[in-house]
């Protein structure tokens, strides 16, 4: 069975990649850009992982959902909230910074561009690295995200495809931790090629260090005992 997955070259994505190249079936792996401020980098990220792992990668331009706006993410008149680890678990922080960077529809998009893919291949299955921890801020990144989008592609698909997050009941320190254990039975090295911050720092791979996604992926490696690959500004 064909799988899709939708890669952004970010920690969870790359994760999910891995999952998905160990079922040992065609593994193609699609990248939006939707004109957000790493594009550049995120794309050079997941063409990098795609061709360690033998995927087959393609690139969709979204430039609408920038025209639409709404996110600091796409807007450069648009400030990124920076959060210290200790903001991390307060959902008051975290909830407002989620307003800051969502991106009106996204997912949805993504994952029906991707699910017309996978149809027209035949069927197959869309993975992503939606997760427990992002699920807490971001209804898009939740089970019952997954679950209902599922319902949708009983109707508006005629052949079998479904959404798969194999993550979901994991943390960012478990999503790393279970990667490595990926790459050793693969025998390869992605997480060091993947991208979560969420700035262009004009070079491929390095990281600000301040956004939350960049400080999320510290914590991660940290709480994982796992040697961080990354570079960082900050």
């Amino acid at each position: 069975m064909v799988k899709v997955c939708v890669l952004s070259g970010g920690l969870d994505s790359t994760v999910a990649a891995l999952v998905a190249k160990l079922k040992g079936d065609d593994l193609y792996t699609l990248t939006f850009d939707y004109g957000q401020r790493a594009a550049l980098r995120e794309i050079n990220a997941a063409r990098k992982i795609s061709e360690v792992l033998g995927a087959e990668h393609k690139v969709i331009k979204l430039p609408f959902l920038k025209d639409f706006g709404g996110s600091a993410l796409t807007e450069r008149d648009r400030s990124v909230p920076e959060l210290k680890e200790e903001d991390l678990d307060n959902l008051e922080i975290t909830r407002e910074t989620m307003r800051s960077v969502w991106v009106p529809g996204r997912n949805i998009v993504m994952f029906s561009i991707a699910s017309s893919f996978a149809e027209s291949l035949g069927g197959g299955e869309v993975y992503t690295g939606l997760n427990k921890e992002e699920g807490t801020t971001f209804p898009d990144n939740t089970l019952e995200f997954v679950n209902r989008f599922n319902h949708l592609l009983e109707y508006g698909t005629i052949r079998d495809v479904k959404l798969v997050a194999p993550l979901y009941n994991l943390d960012k320190a478990e999503i790393v931790k279970y990667g490595r254990e990926l790459e050793e039975k693969l025998g390869v090295e992605v997480l060091k090629y993947s991208y979560s911050c969420y700035h262009d720092n004009g070079e491929d791979f390095l990281h600000c260090g301040t956004c939350e996604s960049c400080v999320r992926r510290k914590r991660a490696f940290k709480e994982a005992g796992v040697e961080d690959p990354t570079k960082y500004l900050r």
